[in-house]
């Protein structure tokens, strides 16, 4: 949100955010300086991003209102920190268990979340997955890309979505490669991680023959 049009988009997402009951079109009008009409426009970009929905119908003695709220995804679309959980849950959970105990848990998350997922996979073939794969990856930040590395399919990822977190704790990685291989139904092999200071992370796969 760059632009001129974006950066009153922005100001409106910050007005309901610190709105918790909602906004009028005339009270956000009246707080950014502009026209009703500037307003409704924003707000019809905002709806269609699915960030922005129509909330309950006010008054104020005078014409009924209609206000405005944020949706989940417009609240998602503000800053979150969670790496310092992560990073203090991690160290618990590594002070308690073994390396192996930890990978394990990892992996069993993997799974998990490969399980949750797995309708999306539903009645595809092999590499109408590995597709849907790589554009699930994409869509999770890892910045995932197919190619073939001697005649075997292999997922280069240029992002590792959790760096820091994975080089003090490289037992994370197995939650990547449970993952992959569960929704692929397939073994992977992870030859190169960012966290150990490779340029890429990737992920070769075995035929499903293997």
């Amino acid at each position: 949100m760059t632009t001129q049009t974006g950066s009153r988009q922005e100001q409106i997402m910050t007005l309901l955010l610190n709105s918790a009951d909602g906004l009028s079109i005339d009270e956000m009008a009246a707080r950014m300086d502009i026209s009703r009409n500037a307003v409704k426009q924003h707000l019809m970009g905002l709806e269609k991003l699915q960030w922005v929905k129509e909330a309950a119908l006010n008054s104020t003695g005078g014409r009924p209102a209609r206000s405005y709220s944020l949706t989940e995804q417009g609240l998602n679309r503000f800053p979150k920190q969670y790496a310092w959980f992560c990073n203090l849950l991690l160290d618990d959970l590594a002070a308690e268990l073994s390396t192996e105990a930890l990978e394990k848990m990892m992996w069993k998350m993997g799974v998990k979340l490969a399980q949750s997922l797995a309708p999306q996979f539903s009645g595809k073939n092999a590499q109408q997955k590995l597709v849907a794969l790589v554009e699930l990856m994409q869509s999770l930040g890892y910045h995932a890309e197919l190619e073939q590395q001697d005649g075997v399919p292999s997922i280069k990822a240029v992002n590792c979505v959790y760096h820091d977190l994975a080089r003090k704790h490289p037992e994370l990685c197995h939650f990547d490669q449970a993952l992959i291989g569960t929704l692929l139904e397939r073994p992977v092999r992870q030859t190169h991680c960012m966290a150990k200071q490779d340029c890429v992370c990737r992920f070769n796969l075995a035929s499903n023959k293997e």
